[in-house]
């Protein structure tokens, strides 16, 4: 028989586990509250850019109103950009030189493999819905109007920008790779000569373009890449005697990681701006789009399928990983490049989304890197259709031998693309010009390459996560245990 003592006491512990089941609750969402804040706060800063730049086009505003309020934005690009380089020489030694060199090649050729696969075959894709929405047919009535902006006497040619690719892959000197890469300039040559034309003396000027050694003002980020995989296989190699050197740059890279987590959370200022200056300073939206939204819509079309279809079902059947799931977790990393048109400048937010997925950071130290210099599938999407738009612009009949040749072109220029501004369209010149179409109407996809350039480069950081989950899946299995590393480098 049960006291009445007894019958308190129940009902107190059950009082007391209510409160701890409710405790437990309010917890829970404040850690999931915590977690997803900054994934809310960006969202809204995404929002609130667009819809500020909408807003400060009606008032016209001045360019000094302008730099003002793109100074947040330009502030968030120079603080990442200054990361950049030590995050990729740091993390590319460390994640080299943390397994050994049969590991290491392994990762190298699955990341590889999916780097060409996936820059090759995306813009076959792109070709067929340009035969299918045809977007350049009836377009005279704005051919009139372009002008091209880039001058043809200044285009790099094909073979030059492969001399270029392989002068870059083993950099001359380290620290000018840091802020240089080699690239091939033009000098224009004038001869005069005097001919007697019938006892007339006339002057005929001769000029000739002559190649130059150059360079420009980017980062090399392939070669350093390259260069700083074989300090790490060769840490790993010599063993102890290099562990004070792995020692350093593991610490320099935890170093950096803490950095960014603290410069992380200024994404939301740093997009507000970058959006709301970005759609500030667009002439003609709406008569932008309606010109050429049949073009604008074939190309995000194609890059949608590709993103949320095609490309997750090819991860899925080689990984048998949930697609969405990587997606999901990479959605800051295309957010920060939607906003700042770069994929180098989301790579620590990409790098921090692959460690939630559980992804091996020696893999994602590596991969991402070289992944960021050389994957572009979304650009090769985009130069693609962009070949055939011009082609059905000029009224040129593209057969089946101009479709093998752009797409052989497309995906061979997607790996030495050169650090030019726009250098998809530029690429896209180089395509033309080999196929003999004219290029005047190349200043058409200038005008909407502000919106194109975040939403392919989307794509392109999307497809970097991919390749490390990849290369992570093929290379598991040879991967030492991450306790272990430090024995493997006394070894």
């Amino acid at each position: 028989m049960a006291t009445t003592s007894d019958k308190e006491g129940d009902g107190m512990e059950g009082t007391v586990e209510n409160t701890k089941d409710g405790s437990t609750k309010v917890s829970c969402f404040k850690a999931n509250l915590k977690a997803q804040l900054l994934m809310i706060l960006i969202v809204v800063g995404v929002i609130a850019g667009f819809s500020l730049g909408i807003g400060i086009r009606e008032l016209e505003p001045s360019d000094n109103a302008l730099m003002w309020i793109g100074l947040p934005g330009e502030m968030y690009m120079r603080m990442l950009q200054m990361m950049i380089l030590p995050l990729i020489i740091c993390s590319v030694i460390t994640g080299t030189a943390s397994v050994d060199p049969k590991c290491n090649g392994r990762v190298s050729v699955a990341a590889l493999t999916y780097i060409i696969v996936t820059n090759t075959f995306p813009c076959l894709l792109s070709i067929a819905l340009a035969f299918a929405i045809k977007p350049g047919v009836g377009m005279s009535d704005v051919k009139g109007d372009a002008v091209a902006q880039t001058d043809p006497e200044n285009i790099i040619s094909t073979q030059d920008i492969f001399a270029d690719l392989i002068r870059n892959i083993a950099p001359s000197n380290l620290i000018t790779a840091c802020f240089q890469q080699a690239q091939t300039k033009y000098a224009l040559k004038e001869e005069i000569t005097i001919r007697n034309v019938s006892g007339n003396l006339e002057n005929i000027t001769t000029i000739t373009k002559t190649r130059v050694p150059g360079a420009s003002n980017s980062p090399n980020a392939l070669g350093l890449v390259l260069c700083c995989m074989m300090f790490g296989i060769a840490i790993s190699t010599l063993g102890k005697a290099a562990k004070p050197f792995f020692v350093f740059f593991e610490a320099a890279t935890i170093i950096i990681f803490k950095i960014l987590n603290w410069l992380i959370w200024y994404t939301p200022i740093g997009v507000l701006s970058l959006i709301a200056v970005a759609i500030a300073r667009a002439d003609n939206i709406l008569e932008t789009f309606r010109s050429l939204g049949l073009f604008a819509c074939t190309v995000v079309v194609g890059l949608l399928l590709y993103q949320f279809i095609i490309l997750p079902l090819g991860v899925f059947a080689a990984t048998r990983r949930n697609p969405y799931k990587i997606q999901t977790e990479y959605s800051r990393a295309w957010m920060v490049t939607f906003a700042s048109a770069s994929s180098a400048v989301a790579m620590p937010e990409g790098l921090l989304a692959l460690e939630r997925l559980h992804i091996d950071k020696r893999v994602a130290q590596f991969v991402v890197p070289l992944a960021t210099a050389t994957n572009r599938d979304g650009s090769t999407m985009f130069m693609a259709a962009a070949c055939i738009f011009i082609s059905q612009i000029e009224g040129m009949e593209v057969d089946g031998s101009k479709v093998i040749t752009i797409w052989i072109l497309t995906a061979a220029l997607s790996l030495a693309i050169p650090a030019l501004p726009s250098a998809s369209i530029v690429c896209v010149i180089i395509i033309l010009t080999a196929l003999g179409i004219p290029i005047q109407q190349t200043g058409l996809l200038f005008a909407l390459d502000w919106f194109l350039d975040r939403v392919r480069g989307g794509v392109n950081q999307i497809s970097i996560g991919y390749c490390a989950v990849v290369a992570y899946h093929f290379s598991k299995s040879v991967l030492p245990k991450e306790d272990s590393d430090e024995d493997s480098i006394e070894a």
